[in-house]
């Protein structure tokens, strides 16, 4: 079978990462253990997860002209991911400062920059390139009114959207409707739908759900079908990015013609080594890494 390709388009970020051994409290000094930077954003991640998993990813975005727009250019160059970037001369690179603490849980703070212009160039690109059987995967960092047009444009080409509705607003409820997978966790869920019923989202229009329960693993719901997949066990380091290690490499299942139970595995166990490691894109792990993690659970 073709491999199809894996369009994203989305936020893409510089992480500033500090490690501590708690978070502080209110009006509290912490002295952190370990600092570095690295390329972030739900869109960015997605698209070094998607690639690093054996996807044909290309990510589109937008950052400024500033001196993070080349970190997080280079970045993408690194991981080999093809990229349509625009620099835009009116807003800075977006920003998220993460504090990561000893068990790995993570708070992050999101300047959005020049993620929140993406929008006309982006979209004309899109609709330039993606082609019938081809997957656009999308996430919340960008405006809601973006991610509508460009999944009408999905829709046009016969191409297959995967929306993650992280960080969740209640305006991402109009891109359910155009989603052939929709991936929400458990807070994600209640926030859209005001249910802890996944199946909601069907009844809003999603063609199939992918809801993620950490620990727990995903349930996958469509109008025929319930199955869990189970996640794997592993110590967890730093959950940061792992959401997006999920999406990328499910993408990327799918785009290399796997079937449903096999790419939500195949996405578990990437998710799963990646907690394992510290940062988000950096963490994700290649298909080598993956199909031999699975082997050793068989």
């Amino acid at each position: 079978m073709e491999k199809k390709k894996v369009f994203v388009l989305g936020s893409i970020n510089v992480d500033l990462v500090v490690y501590a051994e708690h978070f502080p409290e209110k009006g509290e000094t912490v002295v952190g253990k370990e600092f570095f930077i690295n390329q972030g954003g739900k869109g960015a991640n997605q698209a070094v997860a998607a690639k690093k998993a054996g996807a044909d990813a290309i990510f589109i975005g937008r950052v400024g002209t500033d001196i993070f727009s080349n970190i997080a250019e280079e970045s993408l160059k690194k991981f080999e991911v093809a990229h349509r970037l625009t620099f835009d001369k009116t807003a800075q690179t977006g920003i998220a400062v993460i504090n990561v603490d000893k068990t790995g849980q993570n708070r992050i703070t999101i300047i959005e920059g020049a993620n929140g212009h993406v929008g006309s160039e982006e979209l004309e690109f899109l609709k330039k390139n993606i082609k019938s059987g081809d997957f656009l995967l999308l996430q919340g960092e960008i405006h809601v009114d973006v991610l509508v047009e460009a999944s009408k444009i999905a829709k046009s080409a016969e191409a297959f959207i995967i929306f993650d509705p992280a960080p969740v607003k209640e305006e991402l409820i109009n891109v359910i409707p155009y989603a052939d997978y929709v991936t929400p966790n458990e807070v994600e869920l209640r926030k859209l739908t005001n249910s802890n019923d996944p199946a909601e989202l069907l009844r809003l229009g999603a063609k199939n759900v992918i809801f993620k329960m950490g620990e727990r693993g995903v349930r996958f719901i469509n109008l025929n079908e319930i199955f869990e997949v189970k996640a794997f066990k592993v110590n967890a380091v730093d959950t940061t990015g792992a959401g997006d290690t999920f999406n990328g490499s499910f993408a990327a299942a799918l785009s290399m013609g796997m079937d449903i139970k096999e790419a939500l595995r195949f996405a578990n166990a990437a998710a799963a080594i990646s907690v394992t490691r510290k940062g988000a894109a950096v963490s994700s792990p290649t298909y080598e890494e993956i199909i031999s993690f699975m082997e050793a659970y068989k």
